[in-house]
């Protein structure tokens, strides 16, 4: 019939095809029995690519200073790895740092991303965005915060208070700054951290109050006020 000829063809077709590959390239044809089905694996290496392999292997290895009396595989297969990866030490919460920030008289965008590096550790040399490597920020006066331009009275915050369609409230910047200061720089924070599980655990370490006074005496957090200040502005935008 015109099936049974077309399906002897087409599998005539694969076997020599897979025949050629075979003679040309030096691999090796493998037959498989379900369903009449070919396939081609293995190739042939070729001894220059080899050779190439070991000398650059044996070059890296070399250009290494062991101490005398003792070899590689004592050292062990670390001995090449120069990069650090943060270990579970390193992100543990208790051995991490607590800075205090005054906000008073700072712009909330250059503000903003810097507190995110700081949250996210993006100022620490062994710094991995895999892993929880920031600390603790506190921030006062978070009523004294600033903005450029007209966005007191421009910039919109919008919220849904039960989620269901209809209910969502609009508030401008100098209303919000009045009846909830710290949601401002919370909310500009968080959206310059990951959208994931981490990126919530991070958020967590964010401490923002109104005036002042802050709860966190006794962690000895360091006043890191000046040097926020000093990158935040210009050298022209300094007061």
């Amino acid at each position: 019939s015109r099936d049974a000829t077309t399906r002897f063809v087409k599998m005539s077709f694969a076997i020599s095809a897979q025949a050629t590959c075979a003679r040309v390239t030096g691999g090796v044809a493998v037959r498989r029995n379900e369903g009449m089905k070919s396939s081609f694996s293995g190739a042939r290496v070729v001894q220059k690519d080899v050779v190439k392999l070991a000398r650059k292997q044996v070059a890296t290895v070399a250009a290494v200073s062991v101490p005398e009396g003792v070899t590689i595989e004592k050292m062990g297969k670390d001995l090449l790895n120069k990069t650090y990866y943060p270990k579970g030490e390193d992100t543990d919460n208790n051995r991490k740092p607590w800075i205090v920030i005054d906000a008073a008289g700072l712009r909330l965008g250059r503000l903003s991303t810097l507190i995110a590096t700081y949250l996210r550790g993006a100022n620490v040399g062994s710094y991995s965005p895999s892993m929880n490597m920031g600390t603790y920020v506190v921030v006062i006066n978070a009523e004294k915060v600033t903005v450029s331009g007209n966005k007191m009275t421009e910039k919109i915050y919008r919220r849904h208070e039960t989620g269901r369609p209809g209910s969502m409230k609009e508030e401008t910047f100098i209303k919000l700054q009045q009846r909830i200061p710290e949601r401002i720089i919370e909310k500009a924070v968080k959206g310059m951290l990951p959208k994931n599980r981490m990126g919530r655990e991070i958020f967590g370490q964010l401490k923002v109050y109104a005036g002042p006074e802050h709860p966190h005496a006794a962690q000895s957090p360091v006043d890191l006020t000046a040097e926020v200040k000093a990158r935040c502005y210009s050298s022209s935008q300094r007061k």
